[in-house]
């Protein structure tokens, strides 16, 4: 595995941890994500979460109380059940149930505060294995659960974009051959189901106009001036033509696409044809903006698989789906 892959794994379950410790706790828990020593004679590597406290609140057992019954809420519980397959903290509040019961029945005052800090020590390992998994599972669940969750639509996206970045690195590392998440029931996802996830969500815009519409079509193109330099899309775009000779300009958003061409697997000639998914960005009726998501065939080969519907809305919302090209040809006109 690539130190790049290995970088973007971590980022990534750093990210879903961040934000499902804003979305259930008001970012309130002090957490840490670690990398554990391998075990002997082997290259693996551990992440786990440690709870270190709480961020500009009194922490100790009475926080920590209030910690879990956050987590015992409807909507944490039906985060956390549909991300892992469990209820959240009913272990966690089991055992400081317990030691609440000591407490209470403590004689002195310093018996009292060992109890209470062992409670916290107890409480905060079941509360990291808790947002462990549920992280975890974050980067491993189909896109379509995840933008199920009863969560804001900026989580919905953190999760979203999470899994999307870890992705990306694992299409352009070939080692990899499937992603398994060890400490969740998920299958092994397989690399042929890299690009899905890989697919980057489009993110919440408070002032999106209501006049905006993004349009699908399949478009064959011929390609007269490609753009190879990726981050170079926005100065420059790429030019060509569609089947009925109208011009168009678009960008490359089809990062396995991307890939193949930094390993060159393909390489443009003039007037090479390609076959994509195009999203085409309408206001009040007229194109401003053309994307290519997904690049199917080129010079008739077939090199991937259309985005499903699920995928799309994952990338533009809501969307209107057309079967011609329109809307390519209003962008050089």
């Amino acid at each position: 595995m690539s130190v790049n892959a290995f970088v973007a794994s971590a980022k990534s379950a750093q990210r879903a941890m961040n934000a499902l410790n804003s979305e259930l706790f008001d970012g309130q828990l002090d957490l840490e994500l670690v990398v554990f020593a391998p075990e002997p004679g082997s290259v693996r590597q551990v992440l786990r979460i440690v709870v270190k406290g709480a961020k500009a609140t009194a922490w100790g057992y009475g926080f920590l109380w209030t910690v879990i019954q956050g987590l015992e809420t409807d909507i944490a519980k039906e985060v956390v059940k549909e991300l892992t397959g469990k209820l959240p903290a009913q272990i966690a509040a089991d055992v400081v149930g317990d030691y609440k019961d000591h407490i209470e029945q403590a004689n002195t005052e310093r018996e009292k505060e060992e109890l209470e800090k062992a409670a916290t020590e107890q409480a905060c390992k079941e509360i990291a294995e808790v947002m462990s998994q549920a992280s975890s599972a974050v980067l491993a669940v189909p896109r379509e659960t995840l933008e199920g969750l009863p969560v804001s639509e900026n989580t919905i996206f953190e999760f979203s974009d999470a899994q999307a970045e870890m992705f990306e690195e694992c299409i352009a590392d070939p080692a990899i051959s499937s992603v398994e998440v060890e400490s969740n029931d998920y299958p092994p996802i397989p690399r042929n189901e890299f690009p899905r996830r890989a697919i980057r969500p489009k993110r919440p815009d408070p002032e999106r106009d209501d006049n905006e519409e993004w349009r699908m079509s399949l478009e064959t193109i011929i390609v007269t001036s490609p753009n190879l330099e990726e981050e170079d899309q926005q100065a420059r775009q790429w030019k060509g033509k569609t089947a009925n000779d109208k011009k168009a300009l678009f960008t490359v958003e089809d990062r396995e696409f991307w890939d193949r061409l930094h390993r060159k697997e393909l390489s443009f000639a003039e007037n090479t044809e390609i076959v994509a998914q195009v999203a085409t960005r309408f206001i009040n009726g007229k194109a401003k903006q053309a994307k290519v998501l997904r690049v199917l065939k080129f010079e008739g080969g077939e090199i991937a698989q259309p985005i499903d519907e699920n995928g799309l809305k994952a990338i533009l919302g809501e969307l209107k789906s057309v079967t011609t090209d329109d809307g390519f040809g209003h962008l050089l006109d």
